[in-house]
């Protein structure tokens, strides 16, 4: 034992060897996350490698900072970044478990005003094994504190340190090379970010996402007042005329929006092999039964802004954004809503929401959109048996809910 700890303590008093060694630890732990934590679709050999080889280039340009530095202060920077990276990957995992997704720099701007309403999710979605992401961390801090690895007081040649940076921009450039041949237009058409993490990685999606954020607000500063025209005489020349088999049927009738989380499509006249009705109610609605329509081609088209998405597109008939949540980096514009057409032809508007005003920015958005009222969690019994993770319950939220419909003034236009 004293003799492995002697040779170990020889290998890695090399300039190089902890370096090399933390390099090594992460980029195998990072690819074994990828292939047991993600679904990322990979079908062929060439994905297989590109994921194999993407947390190479992350690896060495971020760890090289490190190497820029000498002795102690090398060593503790090492453990530091890595730890950092560690806790981002980890971080995505958890977001990912829940969302079948990966974190934007818009999730972590509006994670203050989401992350304390979602401790229990969080918490829920963790495992006692998780640990292990840390576990190369750890083997490092152990090596340092006890001496294992002794620190080098001989500062890096020059040459040395731009040939790991070199390195690590030559690996991403053939990565690239290679995930372009493999899916062209990768960039350009972001439509799935699974595709962007598997054939670069987690941490080059992070640094492409927030360029492509910033380059988005840049976009909106230098945005021009005559660019309206533009959008004006689109809209002008492709403008379609209302149906008016549908048009003002229901004028002067009360409006009730239902949002039901989740809800797909297949599950209407949906039986359970003993012939039971998934949804016998929904499935009466979409037969004709008390004078409804049923409108069966609608898809799914929202962003990583998940339900908030689907509510902007149903108060504003437009798509939601290629990246981040609409309701939190759009909550300041002005639209031409729903809710405030409406309240144009005497309706009152009211939104019901069994969470706090400001999950997902609600607040300042339904203000946006229109809304005149708008009853958060502070309207409704918030208590332990009333809520699950997200808010409340559906059966509690509706029937402390009905109160408040009966109240408003006739006719109203709701969401809830």
């Amino acid at each position: 034992m004293r003799h492995l700890l002697t040779v170990s303590q020889r290998v890695l008093s090399k300039k190089y060897a902890l370096f090399l060694l933390t390099v090594f630890l992460f980029w195998l732990k990072t690819y074994f996350v990828y292939l047991t934590q993600f679904s990322l679709g990979v079908t062929d050999k060439m994905q297989q490698f590109l994921l194999f080889i993407n947390p190479l280039s992350s690896a060495l340009l971020f760890l090289g900072i490190a190497i820029i530095f000498k002795g102690r202060l090398q060593q503790w920077l090492l453990i530091f970044i890595n730890f950092i990276l560690s806790f981002w990957l980890f971080a995505n995992v958890v977001y990912y478990r829940f969302f079948n997704d990966f974190i934007t720099f818009s999730t972590m701007t509006q994670s203050t005003g989401n992350a304390g309403d979602l401790g229990g999710s969080i918490l829920s979605l963790m495992s006692p094994f998780d640990f292990f992401f840390f576990t190369d961390t750890l083997i490092l801090l152990l090596l340092v504190v006890l001496r294992v690895a002794r620190p080098c007081m001989e500062r890096w040649h020059v040459r040395a340190i731009f040939t790991v940076f070199v390195s690590a921009i030559m690996i991403f450039i053939v990565n690239l090379s290679l995930a372009e041949t493999d899916r062209p237009e990768l960039l350009s058409r972001t439509f799935d970010r699974n595709y962007i993490v598997k054939y670069l990685g987690a941490y080059n999606f992070a640094i492409y996402d927030t360029i492509q954020n910033a380059r988005s607000n840049a976009q909106r500063a230098m945005a021009d007042s005559s660019d309206i025209n533009d959008i004006q005489n689109f809209a002008k020349s492709n403008f379609a005329a209302p149906n008016p088999d549908y048009y003002a049927k229901g004028k002067g009738m009360n409006v009730i929006y239902i949002s039901l989380e989740s809800l797909q499509s297949f599950i209407i006249n949906y039986k359970m092999p003993d012939g039971t009705e998934v949804t016998p109610f929904l499935n009466k609605l979409t037969t004709g039964a008390d004078n409804t329509t049923y409108f069966k081609n609608f898809f799914h088209q929202t962003g990583s802004g998940k339900t908030s998405d689907a509510e902007f597109m149903m108060e504003n008939s437009l798509f939601p954004l290629s990246q981040g949540p609409v309701f939190q980096m759009k909550g300041t514009n002005a639209y031409q809503a729903a809710p405030a057409i409406m309240d144009q032809h005497g309706y009152e508007t009211a939104a019901f929401h069994g969470n706090v005003k400001s999950f997902w920015n609600r607040d300042q958005m339904y203000r946006a959109l229109g809304y005149e009222r708008f009853f958060d969690a502070k309207y409704y019994d918030m208590s332990s048996e009333n809520t699950k993770n997200y808010g409340m319950k559906d059966k509690s939220f509706l029937q402390e809910t009905m109160p408040y419909l009966k109240n408003l003034k006739q006719p109203f236009y709701s969401i809830n």
